[in-house]
């Protein structure tokens, strides 16, 4: 299989970390040239005690010009490679001088673009280290010295995207969430795709390293964030997509104690996403090792087998077999989940998930904490994206409309983790989505498939699990409706697919963090500052803040209120007019092309009846 191919898999929901310095008293008390473009920084000393010092960079916040201090990977685990891998982190020794923390630590190992794999595998084959990644990035607007330790900051700790297999904290910069130098903002990295999640359930590889990770990296902020200003007891987590997921999984989990977060905020993601957990970990993770050239059947020697394979076999094993269940099997949540998402784990000296989340969840086994949640306006058209890809355009049918009349929207269902084997389930969506001249036309079907494939893999699932915490703690729901001139659709690649993205999934981390390809509008900016005012002012309050003119109220029912996100926010009732808002808006949505009430009561009832349904699909 050729990498270009190897390479076309769905990503859901894509310097030594201990290399010091030296104590000179240049690092010390000078500066020197660290940023990225080459520019002096001031060099700002660090001292954390029972760690050693570091040496950070300054930067100003995008609107107040507020001055930034930034310390880089700094690492908070020991390199987990080598008899470490696939083990629980251990923490990280303290160092000696001024550690050099002005730049960005390596990425972990990922099977992300082809350019990565080719830059890995020179890289492994010079004797690097490339494991070695798990480190942490701490922004603050409080200066070394000037911290007043009587009015702490509260913290925002982001766990990154991207599947659980791409993604770093290089992407997520302070600038839009410090402008108004009050909060302390924390990003880790943690082991992605088969070296953080593979699980043979045994000892040697029990799964779930990744969420491990976290965890260290959430105890290291209890003991230094005091040193960056920031307040650990007042920690809000925060994540999107797999890191949303992972972030209500911290909730559940056994190895969180309840000192290390009060609050959270989950954005397009939730353990409830059938994508969330690989329920078939041993399976996958045999099928890996195969293409990997480990086959012994003996459970404990399959992971001999994978501890010694190199990082760039194991992760071009772990890339085939994604491609292959997708490709050939037609699986995106039941493939894409393979090697790369919790298990319930049954084996393993520390367990980080033991039970089922939506067991957990439902009984109230969980910390129960102040929740904003929320998703993206058309969260389907990311995904429908690769249902073009790996049905349409690989079987060729794009126009076949027989094929788009009778089979393609239990395809769709099935590509998205519904097995639909009497047909009951595809008529129902068929109903409610389309009308009849619709079907068997691949462009007048585009605005019913993004909200069927946004509500089957997100909208869903999230709204699900905020109606488990709305009874017991302040939770407050919203949808990102916002569409401004950049987007994430595509993900920095070209893509050219007979629709536009849309408000898509992880659009709104545009107005929560710099965007490296191009900078907001006037008037979007407008727009990041609302986004970021509501986000901080929940972390640092518990109540998210919009304006003298609109006050977003907490959950008083199962289906609202909540918040619609756009140029003029606005509370609305009935958040299941989520649930099919492109057919009834039009596409790519226009926020004043506005339904009547008697559409928009006909929209709650189908997003009632389609509530109900995933109900009882997941108590199956």
């Amino acid at each position: 299989m050729d990498v270009g191919r190897r390479l076309l898999v769905l990503v859901v929901m894509s310097c030594s970390a201990t290399a010091a310095i030296g104590g000179s008293e240049e690092a010390i008390g000078g500066t020197r040239g660290s940023s990225e473009d080459g520019g002096d920084q001031q060099c700002p000393i660090l001292n954390i005690p029972e760690l050693g010092s570091l040496c950070g960079t300054t930067d100003t916040s995008a609107w107040s010009n507020i001055t930034l201090y930034n310390y880089q990977n700094i690492p908070y685990a020991l390199p987990p490679s080598g008899h470490r891998r696939f083990k629980p982190p251990e923490p990280a020794h303290p160092w000696n001088g001024v550690l050099d923390a002005t730049k960005f630590g390596k990425k972990c190992p990922q099977a992300n673009t082809e350019k990565e794999l080719k830059d890995l595998r020179t890289r492994i084959n010079s004797g690097e280290d490339v494991e070695d990644c798990l480190t942490l990035n701490v922004y603050t607007p409080v200066a070394p010295g000037k911290c007043d330790k009587h009015n702490l900051l509260s913290v925002m700790f982001y766990i990154h995207g991207g599947s659980f297999r791409v993604g770093s904290a290089h992407d997520f910069r302070p600038n839009y969430l410090l402008d108004e130098g009050d909060i302390v903002l924390i990003v880790p990295q943690y082991r992605l795709g088969p070296l953080g999640f593979l699980s043979l359930q045994t000892d040697e590889l029990p799964g779930n390293m990744g969420f491990m990770d976290m965890v260290l990296a959430l105890k290291w902020t209890q003991k230094y964030i005091k040193y960056f200003c920031g307040d650990s007891s007042r920690v809000t987590l925060f994540g999107q997509s797999a890191g949303g997921a992972a972030v209500t999984l911290m909730m559940a989990s056994p190895l969180v104690t309840p000192d290390m977060f009060q609050r959270v905020i989950v954005q397009s993601g939730s353990s409830l996403c059938d994508w969330a957990l690989d329920r078939d970990p041993v399976e996958h993770a045999k099928r890996i090792a195969e293409l990997a050239n480990c086959t012994d059947e003996n459970r404990d020697e399959l992971a001999l087998c994978l501890h010694r394979t190199n990082t760039w076999e194991l992760l071009v094993a772990h890339s085939d077999f994604l491609t292959e269940v997708l490709v050939t099997e037609g699986q995106a949540v039941k493939g894409n989940n393979g090697g790369n998402h919790a298990v319930i784990q049954q084996a393993g000296p520390n367990s980080f998930l033991i039970e089922d989340p939506h067991v957990l969840f439902k009984e109230g086994r969980y910390r129960h904490v102040p929740m904003m949640a929320g998703i993206t306006k058309h969260e389907g058209s990311f995904f429908l994206g690769n249902i073009y890809d790996f049905i349409l355009v690989r079987d060729n049918v794009t126009n076949d409309t027989e094929y788009l009349k009778k089979e393609f929207i239990k395809d769709t269902l099935q590509f998205s983790g519904i097995d639909d084997t009497t047909g009951a389930i595809t008529d129902i969506f068929q109903d409610k989505y389309f009308k009849d001249d619709e079907v068997g036309n691949f462009t007048a079907m585009i605005p019913g498939l993004i909200d069927i494939c946004g509500v089957t893999l997100l909208k869903a699932c999230l709204l699900q699990q905020i109606r488990h915490n709305w009874q017991l703690q302040p939770s407050y729901l919203y949808s990102f409706n916002y569409k401004g001139h950049l987007t994430k659709f595509g993900y920095g690649e070209e893509v050219n697919y007979p629709f536009g993205g849309g408000v898509a999934h992880s659009d709104d981390l545009l107005y929560l963090f710099p965007h490296t390809k191009g900078e907001l509008y006037p008037h979007e900016v407008e727009v990041a500052k609302t986004v970021v005012g509501l986000w901080t002012s929940f972390a640092k309050d518990g109540q998210p803040y919009v304006n003298d003119d609109v006050e977003w109220l907490p959950m008083s029912s199962a289906n609202g209120p909540y918040l619609r996100i756009e140029k003029t926010s606005r509370l609305k009732d009935h958040f299941m007019e989520e649930f099919n808002i492109t057919i009834t808006e039009g596409y790519p949505g226009n926020s004043e092309n506005r339904t009547s009430d008697g559409q928009n009561l006909q929209t709650y009832k189908v997003g009632l009846l389609l509530s109900i349904l995933f109900t009882c699909l997941r108590s199956l």
